[in-house]
């Protein structure tokens, strides 16, 4: 792999466990591993939202194909935002609709416009004496609170996560240039809300690691860390903000309200029949499709 490659392709994401797949001017940034130390398992990289497709049809195409014949029996690739609309899974795959949700950024910082109430939250919370910091740099302080409330978040929707790998991982992007993080904290100087954030090739800042500490000022906390971090991404020259979807419905509306839209995404899914009937949970997972907010 380049070293110059950034985001989810780049060789910071995953280590050794990387793959990636190249066809003429396309490609998509794999991970291979197993499922119970015996399943083979090809699958977009852990906490990647996507395999980053690029390319034109005929690219595409070809990585396609190369799935088809080159997969293991277990495989989870979910296509991101540059998938033609024609492509088509290899057959006896799996075509699961999945949603994620936008807001463009414009090129002309004083044309950036919040939704009105997100911005009286954001000066409720300055106001009560909260701050924002946004590290562009390795500040293990600012970092760590990303992990530490990000693993707090998923324990209690009860989501399983490895934490030596996501610390792992984020200690080896923290030091890349297309990556920062952001952190509310309280009068007290104790972190509300925290976010890690990844910046891809096409222009595109993804919010990728979310979290906060229950509390009175947390919905404002994270109100204000997400507004700084959306006027940093536009600094940064990014022309879109990817809030990254969710299966939460609350969280949905949450990002439908800051003024993302819901764009859609595609995965493709394959397993046999028996890993299905013994991992039914797990199929489960990976074949569930996600339902934007409209109200």
């Amino acid at each position: 792999m380049s070293p110059r490659l950034q985001g989810f392709s780049a060789n910071e994401w995953v280590s050794d466990q990387g793959v990636l797949w190249e066809e003429s001017s396309g490609r998509m940034a794999l991970s291979r591993g197993r499922i119970a130390r015996f399943f083979p398992l090809l699958s977009t990289r852990p906490w990647a939202l996507h395999v980053e497709l690029t390319g034109p049809p005929h690219s595409q195409e070809a990585l396609r194909d190369r799935l088809g014949s080159e997969a293991p029996m277990i495989a989870v690739v979910d296509l991101g935002p540059e998938a033609h609309a024609a492509l088509r899974a290899p057959d006896g795959w799996t075509e699961v609709l999945r949603h994620s949700r936008t807001m463009p950024l414009p090129a002309v910082p004083q044309t950036l416009a919040l939704p009105k109430t997100r911005e009286k939250q954001e000066r409720r919370f300055l106001k009560d004496g909260g701050t924002v910091m946004v590290d562009v740099g390795h500040n293990p302080a600012t970092w760590g609170a990303v992990e530490r409330l990000h693993h707090g978040s998923r324990e209690r929707k009860g989501l399983h996560m490895p934490t030596a790998q996501l610390s792992s991982l984020l200690h080896r992007i923290a030091r890349t240039p297309w990556t920062f993080a952001a952190v509310a904290l309280d009068e007290e100087g104790n972190a509300m809300a925290s976010g890690g954030f990844v910046v891809l090739a096409d222009g595109t800042c993804v919010y990728a690691f979310g979290g906060q500490q229950r509390g009175p000022m947390s919905g404002r906390a994270s109100v204000a860390m997400i507004c700084a971090a959306v006027r940093h991404a536009q600094s940064m020259g990014c022309h879109t903000f990817d809030f990254g979807g969710s299966q939460d419905l609350g969280v949905d509306r949450f990002y439908k309200e800051f003024g993302g839209q819901a764009v859609p995404r595609r995965r493709w899914v394959k397993a046999p029949l028996l890993f299905r009937w013994c991992f039914p949970a797990l199929w489960g997972t990976w074949t569930q499709t996600s339902h934007a907010v409209d109200h």
